[in-house]
């Protein structure tokens, strides 16, 4: 029997990447049935990023998924205002983030981006390369960084931080950093640390979220590892 033909490297980076998103979703699901138990509070949308024609568990309701394919700028299937549409491309913020940025107020003369603001990915004319380009850049990829206006009403957030994944420097830094950042310039005052990875969201019984407050987290960049 002759041996099936070799795969192209775009195909499997993408096939890595569904397995990735795919796990992500498996993930999802179970912690969005662990959160729902009787007796616990969730503490965010645990939301699924499978492929195409995949299905998404969130309170036990399930919903279709819209392609979340080599597009860097398509995040409606992964914005809480529009992931349930099941529809592709750039996410209308200016139309869905009603609330004012507490940082606007703040700091009046900040630079606040735009929520639609796009990086080039692609800046070569005539480009020799052009077949081995990301395809993922091509569109552009949307700018990170405080926005005015935002989803979430800050006092009503309660926010969950989880590190997985292998070895990382400065965790603990970004863990201190992302604390002081929501409750000082944002308001946040419930902000949990999710212990032992995916463990704590799928199993938050047999691993309990640690409350976390700038008190907390006022040392912790000295020490190593991850809380």
């Amino acid at each position: 029997t002759p041996s099936p033909p070799p795969q192209s490297p775009h195909r499997r980076s993408a096939a890595r990447g569904a397995g990735r998103r795919n796990m992500a979703g498996r993930f999802a699901a179970f912690g969005a049935r662990a959160w729902s138990r009787q007796g616990l509070r969730t503490p965010f949308g645990a939301l699924a990023a499978g492929a195409a024609g995949a299905g998404g568990l969130v309170g036990h309701r399930v919903y279709l998924r819209a392609d979340t394919g080599d597009d860097a700028s398509n995040l409606k299937p992964h914005h809480l205002a529009t992931w349930h549409e099941g529809r592709n491309g750039l996410v209308p913020e200016r139309r869905v983030n009603h609330v004012k940025n507490p940082m606007a107020i703040e700091l009046p003369d900040m630079n606040f981006l735009n929520p639609d603001e796009l990086v080039h990915g692609h800046i070569i004319l005539n480009d020799s390369k052009a077949a081995s380009r990301d395809v993922a850049l091509k569109k552009g990829c949307v700018r990170g960084n405080a926005c005015r206006d935002i989803y979430w009403e800050p006092t009503k957030v309660r926010a969950a931080i989880v590190t997985c994944g292998g070895l990382c420097p400065g965790l603990n830094s970004i863990i201190r950093e992302v604390t002081h950042c929501l409750w000082h310039q944002y308001g946040v005052r419930s902000i949990v640390g999710i212990q032992g990875g995916y463990n704590g969201l799928t199993d938050p019984e047999a691993y309990p979220p640690i409350a976390l407050d700038p008190n907390e987290v006022r040392e912790i960049h000295m020490k190593g590892g991850s809380i």
